[in-house]
C-alpha cells in the first residue's frame, strides 16, 4: 500500500504521458505547489529548493490559488477547528452567496484593494446593511490573516480598505418598574425562573439555558458559566460560551438564588440542565423568544429583546454605583472598555455623582 504524503513532503518523478519532470509538494496550508519541466536538473533544483524553504518555515507562494479555493481550505483547515459552531455557519453563508460569486475566481495574490472597496459598495447599493457589510469584511480579513500566516501573502489587502461603519446604537433597556412588572406577569410560567435568572444575574439567554446542575454552587449561591445553547441549522447544540472571558462565575443575589432553589428542588434533577422540555431536551432559544414577546405585550410592555434584559441588568447596577469592573466581570466582557462603551448611556448620571461626591469631600476643607 502507498503511503500517502504528509504535508510538506514531496515527490519527483518523470511522467511519460508529457515527457516531462514533476516536483509535487504539498504545503503545510493543504495546497499542493507542482512544477514541470523538461529538464530534471531544473526540476530537482526547484523541488530541494522548494522542500528546503519548509524546513526554514518559509511557504513558498502559490500564484495559482483563487479566493475561493483558499476560502475553502481556510474553512477547512483552520475555520473548523477555531471558530464557534454559530460562526462556522455565518462564514459558510458568507462564502456561499456574497463573497465567493464576487470574488471567488480572483487568484489570492493578486487581490487587491479597489477590488474589495467595490465589492463593499455594490453589497451595500444591493440593499445589505452596513453592519453586515462590516461582518463580510471581518470574515475575509480573518481568513487572509491566515494567509499572511502562512506565507501565501506579504500582507493583508483589507488593512487598506474602509469598511463601512454602521451607526452606533445605544442598548434598550428597562427600568426596575419595568422589570418587575414583566417578572411579575410571568410568575405562574414554568420558564419564571428562566426570567429571573436573566435580569438577576445578567446572563446571556443561550447561557441560562445551558446551566447544568453541575454548574450550580449552592454552597456559594453561584453559577459557573461553562456551557451555552446554540441554535443551527442542524438543530440545538450545547456549546461553550461565547469567549474565554464568558467563562465565568456569577454571584446571585438572594432572590434569584432562592428561584433557583426551589427550581431544582421541584425538578429534583441530580445532573444534566437545570432547564429542560418535557420531553428532556433543551429549551430552544427560539421558544423562549416567542414566548418574551407574547408575554410582554400581554403586560402591555414595550417590545424589546431577551438580551435587553442582560443590557437592563448592566445598566441598573451601573446607575446604583457599581465599580464598572464587577459589571464587566458578571457580563463576561473581554475588557472593562466594552463595558464603559456598551452603556455610555449610563455614564452622564455617573458623572453627577462624582461631581457630587468631590463637592462632599472638599467641602470639610472650607468649613
Amino acid at each position: 500500500m502507498t503511503r500517502r504524503r504528509s504535508r510538506g513532503e514531496g515527490s519527483l518523478y518523470f511522467l511519460k504521458s508529457k515527457g516531462l519532470w514533476v516536483s509535487n509538494i504539498t504545503l503545510p496550508d493543504g495546497t499542493r505547489k507542482v512544477k514541470y519541466g523538461k529538464k530534471q536538473s531544473d526540476v530537482r533544483t526547484h523541488h530541494l529548493t522548494t522542500l528546503n524553504e519548509l524546513r526554514q518555515g518559509i511557504l513558498p507562494k502559490n500564484d495559482v490559488i483563487t479566493v475561493s479555493e483558499f476560502m475553502s481550505n481556510y474553512m477547512e483547515t483552520v475555520g473548523r477547528n477555531t471558530l464557534r459552531p454559530r460562526t462556522q455557519e455565518l462564514y459558510a453563508s458568507f462564502l456561499k452567496v456574497h463573497i465567493n460569486p464576487s470574488l471567488g475566481k480572483i487568484r489570492l495574490t493578486e487581490l487587491g484593494p479597489q477590488q474589495l472597496q467595490t465589492f463593499y459598495r455594490q453589497k451595500i447599493e444591493s440593499g445589505l446593511s452596513k453592519r453586515t457589510v462590516q461582518l463580510l469584511h471581518s470574515t475575509i480579513r480573518r481568513a487572509l490573516n491566515q494567509a499572511v500566516k502562512w506565507g501565501m501573502l506579504s500582507r493583508n489587502v483589507c488593512s487598506l480598505v474602509d469598511a463601512p461603519r454602521p451607526s452606533k446604537r445605544s442598548p434598550t433597556f428597562f427600568t426596575k418598574e419595568q422589570l418587575n412588572i414583566f417578572l411579575d406577569s410571568v410568575k405562574d410560567h414554568r420558564w419564571y425562573p428562566i426570567y429571573v435568572l436573566l435580569v438577576y444575574g445578567g446572563f446571556r439567554e443561550g447561557e441560562a439555558l445551558g446551566i447544568h446542575v453541575e454548574d450550580c454552587d449552592m454552597k456559594n449561591r453561584a453559577i459557573n458559566v461553562r456551557h451555552a445553547v446554540l441554535t443551527l441549522k442542524g438543530g440545538l447544540v450545547i456549546t461553550e460560551p461565547k469567549t474565554e472571558s464568558s467563562k465565568r462565575v456569577v454571584t446571585l443575589p438572594k432572590f434569584a438564588y432562592e428561584e433557583l432553589k426551589k427550581h431544582l428542588e421541584q425538578s429534583n434533577k441530580k445532573q444534566g440542565l437545570i432547564f429542560t422540555t418535557g420531553s428532556g431536551k433543551p429549551v430552544s432559544p427560539r421558544n423562549l423568544i416567542r414566548h418574551f414577546k407574547l408575554a410582554l405585550k400581554a403586560a402591555g410592555l414595550p417590545d424589546i429583546r431577551v438580551h435587553d434584559l442582560r443590557h437592563s441588568h448592566a445598566s441598573l447596577l451601573l446607575s446604583a454605583g457599581v465599580n464598572p469592573k464587577i459589571v464587566q466581570e458578571r457580563l463576561g466582557h473581554a475588557s472593562i472598555v466594552l463595558t464603559l462603551n456598551t452603556y455610555s448611556h449610563v455614564i452622564p448620571s455617573l458623572q453627577e455623582s462624582a461631581a457630587e461626591k468631590i463637592d462632599e469631600l472638599m467641602s470639610a476643607g472650607h468649613a
